[in-house]
This record gives structure tokens, C-alpha cells and sequence, in this order.
């Protein structure tokens, strides 16, 4: 009698993924692991600051709570499209103890990544800085999704000076 392999329970371990939460901006795929997302979030009023870097849209107010958001377009590089703005969100996350909100163009799944699916030797040149491309998800049925590494596409010793501008703000 052959022996029946019953998928990912065969060997009585379950296998499991990584969690990715896998978002639009133009054209394109990304995730980031899903552990560094604290919550998503419709757009907000954004209360701009002066002599902050261009990618840099401001201040929100998130339940009492001020959050410094950054639009990860401008950051990467990708050009704009008008018509991205009515699926707009800000996906807020919390990076070495500061949270930070990241608008994208649009949020559209959670998804578990085997490692077998992430291609990590890339011969990329890209738009893109390649230090912040942690790999390429392959699925079966979807377009690739480029991987980040999220807290370097946000440098958080830039995000912390930044975090010093907008306090000297709310203090002023």
C-alpha cells in the first residue's frame, strides 16, 4: 500500500509562512511583514511641516495620538497617478519604538510566504534602491510582489530627526 502525502500536515508539523501585507503603489506589488503593521487606516488630514525632506507629508492625527507620515511613492521614486488617490490608505507601523504612517496607493491582501516562493539573488537595477528590497514573492496566480525591508525604505535615524522637527512643532 503507497503511503499518501496529505499536503502540509503529511509529517504531523503544520507548515506556515511568513505573513506579508501586500499593497499597490502605481502598477506594482509590495509587502512587508505583517508583524511590523500595527493598523491600516483611510486618509486622514495631513498637517504639513516646513524644511522636512519632499516625501515627508506631515502630521496626522490618529485618536489623540500625532503620527508622522510619509508618502512611500515619493520615497521610492515611482511617479504619481491622479487616479490612485480614491483608494488611498495609511498603513501605520512601529519602527525601533516610533510610529510612523506610510501612504500607499492602495492595501490588497495578507498573505503567508513560504520562503521557497522569495527569490533573494536579484540582479535588479533598479528605481528601487536594492538595500530595501528584501526579495521577490513568486506566486502561482499573482503578479510578483517586491518585498521591503521597511524600517531601511524609512531610515529611522531620518525619522527620528524628523520626529524632533514635528515636536518642536506641537510645542511652538
Amino acid at each position: 500500500m503507497a503511503q499518501q502525502d496529505n499536503g502540509p500536515m503529511a509529517s504531523g508539523v503544520i507548515k506556515r509562512g511568513k505573513k506579508f501585507m501586500v499593497f499597490t503603489l502605481g502598477d506594482d506589488r509590495f509587502a512587508i511583514p505583517l508583524f511590523q503593521v500595527k493598523e491600516v487606516i483611510g486618509p486622514a488630514k495631513i498637517t504639513p511641516l516646513p524644511d522636512v525632506p519632499k516625501y515627508f507629508k506631515g502630521l496626522i492625527n490618529l485618536r489623540g495620538r500625532i503620527i508622522s507620515t510619509l508618502d512611500l511613492r515619493t520615497k521610492l521614486g515611482i511617479p504619481f497617478k491622479e487616479a490612485t488617490l480614491k483608494k488611498a490608505c495609511i498603513i501605520i507601523s512601529e519602527l525601533s519604538e516610533i510610529v510612523i504612517g506610510t501612504i500607499v496607493d492602495d492595501v490588497a491582501e495578507v498573505v503567508s510566504i513560504e520562503d521557497t516562493q522569495i527569490e533573494r539573488q536579484l540582479d535588479i537595477s533598479s528605481k528601487i534602491s536594492r538595500e530595501y528590497i528584501t526579495g521577490v514573492a513568486k506566486f502561482e496566480s499573482k503578479p510578483l510582489t517586491i518585498l521591503l525591508d521597511i524600517a531601511k525604505v524609512l531610515n529611522v535615524e531620518e525619522l527620528a530627526s524628523v520626529k524632533k522637527i514635528a515636536n518642536k512643532e506641537n510645542v511652538a
